[in-house]
C-alpha cells in the first residue's frame, strides 16, 4: 500500500488501469473552492460518494493533483477490507507508515492521542494539507474515529479532508454515510453521477483521438450507462487499430461487469443475472420481483437508479438500456442456474392459471423432469401451435415434452405427432421424423394408433423414394393384424397406394389383386376394387361410363371404418377422371370430413390431389393457389402432385417467374429425380407445359417424353391422367416437326375415344387438327370447338378457340378469326386464364382488331389478391378467418372486399358465389335488381 501513497505536488498522475477523471467539472470546481478555504485556515470535509466503477478513485486523484498544483501537501490513504482488522491502519497510511503489526484492539492509544495530532500539526505548519482517503467505508474503527475527531475541529485548521465512499443508490438498508454525525456546516457530500454524453465523448476520444465518430460515442454511452469502469471495458474491447466496435461483449467488458457485480454483493448480483436471463429470453416481459426473490427486487432498484434499466413498452415490463450488459452478466452463469429461473417463473405462471403457451415458453428453458404438470402444459401449447400453423414452435414443444416422464402409449402419440411435423419441416429434420415415426409404431399399443403411425411412416418413405422400406413396414403390420380382417384390408389398401410410387411394385400389386379377384366368389373388397379400377382406367381397358358405374358400386357397398378413407379417395379419383366433378367434390368433402388422422395419411393425400386437380379442370386457379398456399400446402406435404397442380395454376395465371421458382425448388428437394413415382410423372408433365409456355420447346419436349416413358413402364397409356402426347405434339409443331406431332395426336385421339369424355376427345382433336393442317385440319379443330363448347369445358375450349382463330387467320378468313378469338378472350377473362387471354388478345390484334384493354368490371377485373379473398368469402369464411389463412391484416381483407363489390356491381356478400361462378350473368342480374 505504501507504494501507492503519494505526497507529491507535481502534475497529475494516473494509476495503472485507471481512466482519467473527465466530465466532472462541477465537482472539481467545488473541491477547488474548498481547498482555497482550507489554505486560508478554514478546513472542511468533502465526501464523494457513488457506486462501484463510477470513478470515485479517479476523481479523488484529480482533486488531489489539483490541490498539489495549488501548493497544498497531499497525504493519501486507501482503505481496504483486509486492513480494517488492524487498528489505525488507514491513519498510519496518511503519514507514510506501514500497518501496525498489533491486531485490532491492541493498538497503542498514544498514537491516537498524541503522535497522530503531532504529525498533522507538523505537516499543516509547513503547508496547507489535503488528506485524500479512498474507500473510507473500509477504514478500521480507530482510524474512522480519529478522522471524525479531525472533522469536528477541521474548520480551525488549514486542512481539507476528502474521502470517497461506496454508495449503492437504490439499495435500502445501507449504513449511514461517513461524516453524517458531524455538523452540516463542516461536511460537503457530493454524489458522483454517471458521465453525461459529453464526458463519455471526452474519454472515448482520449483513447481514440478525434477519429471517434458520434454514433460510436453514443453506442459506448448506452453500453456503459456512463459508468467509467464499464466504459473502460467497452474501450478495451475495441478492435485493434479500428474505430469500430468489435465482437462485444468481449473479455475486457466482461471483466468490468464481473467486478461491478462482485462489489454489490452476491444476492444483488444474482438478482441482476436473473433479470438479465429473463430479458434475453425471447424478449420476455418482466416477472413480478417478489416472485424472483428479494435479490432481484433490490437489483432492479439498483439498476434503475443507475440508469441501466428502464420501463419496457408493455405494462409491468422492463428493458436493459443495452443488450451487452445482460449478456456479460450471464457469461459466468451455468445452464442449471438459468434453468432454475425459468422453472420458478413457469411454476408461478402455472399456479396463477396463465395460458399453456406462457408457461411453456419458460419450461422450454427449464431442466427436464420438472413438475408433474409440465408434460400436459407442453403438449397443450404444442397442439395450439400446430393448429395455428406454427410448425417450428410445435416441434420445439413436442421435443421438450419427450424429456418429461410419459407413459408408453402417450410417448408413442407424442412421437407420432412430432414425426409428422418433422418430416414436413425441411430436409434437416426428415431423418429425425422417420426415426420418431418408427419408434411410435413400436410403442403404440392400440391397433388403430399403430396403423395411423405406420401409414405416415410409409408415406414419408415413399416420398423419399424408399418404397421398398415402406412396403416392409406394411408387411410387418399385416402380420400383426392378421386376426383383424378390417384392419388387414386397410393395411393392404395402404400398401397398394404406397406401391403405386414404384412401377414394379405397383404392377405386382395389380397382379396380386387379379389373382384374388379370380379366387374370391364375392368379388374384391371395395378398397381393392377401387385400386384395380384405377389401373384398368389408366391402361385403356375401361371407358368413363363404365368407371362411373364402378364408382356407384364402390360407394354403395358397406365399408369398414379403417378402409373408408381409401375407398372414398379411390372413388373420388375415378369420378374426377370421368369428368363427374360434382360427384368427385362430394366424395372429397366426405373423405376429408371423416379424416381424423395425420395429413400424411395416403388416403388424405389422395383426396388433396383430387381436389387440386378438380380446381385445374374447372379453371379455378386462384382458389387452387389459395388452398395450396396455406398451412400444409404444396411442398409442405412433400406431395409432388400438389406441386404440379400449383405449377399449372401459376402457369395459367401467367405467373411464370413464380412457377419456375417452385419447379426449381421441387426439383432440388426431390430424391433421385423423383424416383419411379406417379407423382413425379405428373410433375414432369406440368414442368413440360411450363417450359413450353416459356418458349423452351426442346426442354419441354424432353420432360414430356420422359413423362410418357415413365407412364408406359407403369402401363399408363390413357390421356386421362397426363395427356403428354398432345403437349409433346405442340412442342413438335413449335419446332416445325409436323410428322411426329400428327403421329402423337392420332394416338392420343384413339385412346381418348376409348375413354370417351368430351374433355379428352376435344383436346386430342384440337392437337390433331393443328398437326394435320389444311381443310381437314381446320374441320377437325372446328369439331373440337363444337364438342368442348357443348360440354361447357372452358379450360379446354379456350386453347381450341385460339388454335381455330389462328388457323382461320392463316387461311385468310380474318373476320371469322376475329370472331373466334374474341370468344376466346371473353371466356379466358371469365375463367381467369390470364395467359390464354394474352395469347388470344395478341392474335386478335394480328387479325386486324383494335387492341382490347382489360375490363375494369367483372371477375376478370379483380386482382389476384381480391380473387383469393372473394372466393374464400364466397365459401363462407369470415373476414378474420380469411385474414388468418392468407396472412393478411383484417383491414386489408375488408379493403379487398370493398373494392371487389364495386368491380362486381354487387352489394351483398351472399351474391359473391353466383358472381364468381357465372360472372356475366350475375352482374347483369345485379344491375337489373
Amino acid at each position: 500500500m505504501i507504494g501507492d501513497i503519494s505526497t507529491s505536488q507535481g502534475s497529475a498522475r494516473v494509476r495503472p488501469g485507471r481512466i482519467p477523471a473527465a466530465g466532472r467539472p462541477d465537482l472539481l470546481a467545488a473541491a477547488a473552492g474548498l481547498a482555497a478555504r482550507a489554505r486560508r485556515g478554514a478546513g472542511s470535509l468533502l465526501v464523494l460518494g457513488g457506486p462501484t466503477g463510477i470513478g470515485r478513485s479517479a476523481l479523488l486523484d484529480a482533486v488531489a493533483d489539483q490541490a498539489a498544483r495549488a501548493g497544498m501537501t497531499v497525504l493519501r490513504a486507501r482503505c481496504s477490507a483486509d486492513e480494517s482488522r488492524r487498528d489505525l491502519a488507514a491513519a498510519r497510511q496518511l503519514f507514510g507508515a506501514g500497518p501496525d503489526p498489533a491486531p485490532a484492539g491492541a493498538g497503542r492509544p498514544g498514537w491516537a492521542g498524541t503522535e497522530l495530532w503531532e504529525l498533522l500539526r507538523l505537516h499543516a505548519a509547513r503547508q496547507p494539507l489535503l488528506l485524500a482517503v479512498d474507500d473510507v467505508q473500509f477504514a478500521d474503527g480507530p482510524s474512522a474515529d480519529w478522522l471524525l475527531q479531525l472533522g469536528r475541529r477541521i474548520d480551525r485548521l488549514p486542512v481539507l479532508l476528502v474521502a470517497t465512499e461506496l454508495h449503492h443508490p437504490g439499495l435500502a438498508g445501507r449504513p449511514p454515510g461517513f461524516g453524517r454525525t458531524l455538523p452540516p456546516a463542516l461536511v460537503h457530500s457530493h454524489r458522483i453521477d454517471p458521465l453525461a454524453l459529453a464526458g463519455v465523448a471526452e474519454l472515448v476520444r482520449a483513447r481514440l483521438g478525434d477519429r471517434a465518430p458520434a454514433p460510436l460515442v453514443a453506442e459506448c454511452a448506452r453500453a456503459s450507462g456512463g459508468n467509467p469502469l464499464l466504459l473502460h471495458g467497452v474501450l478495451g474491447d475495441l478492435r485493434r487499430g479500428e474505430v469500430a466496435l468489435g465482437d462485444l461483449p468481449g473479455d475486457s467488458f466482461q471483466q468490468a461487469v464481473d467486478l461491478w457485480l462482485h462489489a454489490v454483493g452476491e444476492p444483488v448480483a444474482e438478482g441482476v443475472r436473473t433479470l438479465a436471463q429473463l430479458a434475453l429470453h425471447r424478449g420476455a416481459r418482466a416477472e413480478p420481483v417478489d416472485l424472483l426473490g428479494d435479490g432481484a427486487g433490490r437489483a432492479a432498484a439498483w439498476l434503475r437508479a443507475q440508469g441501466m434499466l428502464v420501463d419496457g413498452p408493455a405494462p409491468q415490463s422492463y428493458a436493459f438500456t443495452h443488450p451487452w450488459l445482460p449478456r456479460a452478466a450471464l457469461a459466468g452463469w451455468g445452464a442449471a442456474r438459468r434453468g432454475a429461473v425459468h422453472q420458478a417463473v413457469a411454476a408461478w405462471r402455472h399456479d396463477r392459471g396463465e395460458t399453456d403457451e406462457s408457461v411453456a415458453e419458460h419450461l422450454l428453458e427449464a431442466p427436464a423432469a420438472g413438475p408433474e404438470w409440465a408434460a400436459d402444459v407442453l403438449l397443450g401449447a404444442a397442439g395450439r401451435a400446430r393448429r395455428a400453423g406454427e410448425r417450428h414452435n410445435a416441434v420445439r414443444l413436442l421435443r421438450r415434452a419427450l424429456q418429461e416422464p410419459l407413459g408408453r402409449s402417450r410417448r408413442g402419440q407424442v412421437l407420432f405427432e412430432l414425426g409428422c411435423l418433422e418430416v414436413r419441416s425441411g430436409p434437416q429434420d426428415v431423418i429425425l421424423g422417420i426415426r420418431h415415426l418408427s419408434e411410435a409404431v413400436r410403442l403404440h399399443q392400440r391397433d388403430e394408433a399403430v396403423f395411423e403411425a405406420a401409414n405416415a411412416l410409409g408415406t414419408v418413405l415413399t416420398a423419399r423414394g424408399e418404397t421398398a422400406d415402406a412396403l416392409a413396414v406394411m408387411e410387418d403390420l399385416a402380420e400383426r393384424f392378421a386376426a383383424s380382417p378390417d384392419l388387414a384390408r386397410a393395411v393392404h389398401a395402404a400398401a397398394a397406394l404406397l406401391a403405386s410410387h414404384d412401377g414394379a411394385s405397383w404392377r405386382q400389386v395389380v397382379e396380386g389383386l387379379r389373382r384374388i379377384e379370380t379366387r374370391t366368389p364375392g368379388g374384391l373388397a371395395p378398397a381393392a376394387l377401387g385400386l384395380l379400377t384405377e389401373f384398368d382406367s389408366t391402361s385403356g381397358r375401361l371407358s368413363a361410363d363404365e368407371v362411373a358405374e364402378r364408382v356407384q358400386e364402390l360407394t354403395a357397398a358397406p365399408i369398414d371404418t379403417f378402409s373408408r378413407g381409401y375407398v372414398l379417395a379411390s372413388a373420388a379419383t375415378l369420378a374426377q377422371w370421368a369428368d363427374r366433378l360434382p360427384e368427385a367434390d362430394r366424395l372429397v368433402a366426405e373423405g376429408m370430413a371423416v379424416h381424423r388422422g395425420s395429413p400424411l395419411h395416403p388416403a388424405y393425400q389422395c383426396l388433396l390431389s383430387v381436389r387440386a386437380e378438380s380446381r385445374v379442370m374447372r379453371g379455378q386457379y386462384e382458389l387452387l393457389l389459395t388452398e395450396l398456399g396455406g398451412p400444409g400446402g404444396v411442398l409442405a406435404l412433400g406431395n409432388s402432385h400438389l406441386t404440379s397442380q400449383a405449377l399449372l395454376g401459376l402457369l395459367e395465371t401467367d405467373r411464370l417467374a413464380e412457377a419456375h421458382r417452385l419447379a426449381h425448388d421441387a426439383t432440388a428437394e426431390s430424391p433421385a429425380g423423383g424416383g419411379d413415382s406417379w407423382e413425379w410423372s405428373e410433375f414432369l408433365y406440368a414442368r413440360g407445359l411450363l417450359r413450353l409456355a416459356s418458349g423452351a420447346a426442346d426442354e419441354a419436349l424432353a420432360d414430356l417424353l420422359e413423362c410418357g416413358r415413365r407412364q408406359g413402364d407403369r402401363q399408363v397409356v390413357s390421356p386421362i391422367v397426363t395427356p403428354w402426347r398432345s403437349a409433346a405434339a405442340d412442342c413438335h409443331l413449335l419446332l416445325g416437326r409436323v410428322g411426329p406431332a400428327a403421329e402423337l395426336a392420332a394416338e392420343e385421339l384413339r385412346l381418348a375415344r376409348i375413354w370417351g369424355t368430351p374433355r379428352t376427345v376435344g383436346r386430342a382433336l384440337r392437337v390433331l387438327g393443328a398437326s394435320t393442317g389444311g381443310r381437314h385440319g381446320l374441320a377437325t379443330v372446328e369439331e373440337s370447338v363444337r364438342l368442348l363448347r357443348d360440354a361447357e369445358l372452358d379450360t379446354e375450349l379456350i386453347p381450341a378457340l385460339v388454335t381455330l382463330g389462328g388457323m382461320l387467320r392463316a387461311g385468310g378468313r380474318r373476320a371469322a378469326a376475329r370472331q373466334t378469338l374474341r370468344e376466346a378472350v371473353g371466356r379466358a377473362e371469365r375463367t381467369g386464364a390470364v395467359r390464354q387471354r394474352g395469347i388470344a388478345a395478341r392474335l386478335l390484334v394480328e387479325s386486324g382488331a383494335r387492341p382490347t384493354a382489360r375490363r375494369h368490371t367483372g371477375v376478370q377485373s379483380l386482382t389476384a389478391g381480391e380473387q383469393r379473398v372473394c372466393r374464400l368469402a364466397a365459401a363462407g369464411s369470415s373476414n378474420a378467418e380469411i385474414a388468418e389463412l392468407l396472412h393478411l391484416a383484417r383491414r386489408t381483407v375488408e379493403t379487398h372486399l370493398t373494392n371487389s363489390f364495386r368491380k362486381l356491381g354487387i352489394r351483398r356478400r351472399a351474391d359473391l358465389a353466383a358472381c364468381l361462378e357465372r360472372p356475366d350473368e350475375a352482374r347483369e342480374q345485379a344491375d337489373a335488381g
